[in-house]
């Protein structure tokens, strides 16, 4: 009986030398999250817009309606809430500026105006474009921002405060 046991010791430590140590439960993610971490850190290279002039599409989500103190909108009992919309920018090379705003519901507003860009100190760099609309139908004013995101690794569209950023891409169509 006593030679079986250092012989079961051996076997015990041959399956778990060959099979690694079994990890404690959410130890996987935690590999998972190093890693994405360290792919993260190791892109040095910073964002870059190659062309901002042509056209951009992105889409707003849906969110909620606020009152002048941030507080939402409640009406019979359901939140207010402003519906999803996709957003096309075109940026012209000579300063013009146009957006076509299609709502979920069928509504179709068209924006022109011109646009200015915002240059990284010390460079020849854009890292963003402003854009300053007027609705072609109803003369509503509108300004939107496109601005170059080194976190997100995107370009992200910036309306009002109350309105939710979200990213647009470069079409090349």
């Amino acid at each position: 009986m006593r030679t079986l046991n250092p012989a079961i010791i051996a076997c015990v430590a041959l399956h778990w030398i060959a099979c690694g140590n079994p990890a404690p439960p959410g130890a996987e993610k935690n590999r998972q999250r190093a890693r994405v971490a360290t792919s993260v850190t190791q892109s040095a290279e910073p964002y870059r817009v190659e062309n901002w002039y042509g056209t951009w599409n992105g889409e707003r989500p849906e969110y909620p309606l606020l009152n002048a103190n941030g507080e939402v909108i409640v009406v019979r009992g359901k939140e207010a809430k402003v519906g999803r919309s996709t957003f096309t920018f075109t940026i012209g090379a000579m300063g013009t500026a146009e957006l076509v705003q299609s709502h979920d519901d069928g509504r179709v507003a068209a924006f022109s105006g011109t646009w200015k860009g915002r240059m990284e100190p010390g460079t020849n760099e854009l890292t963003a474009i402003v854009c300053d609309l007027t609705a072609n139908s109803t003369g509503a004013y509108r300004q939107f921002a496109l601005m170059k995101d080194a976190k997100r690794q995107a370009v992200v569209c910036h309306g009002t405060s109350a309105e939710p950023p979200f990213e647009v891409s470069f079409s090349t169509d």
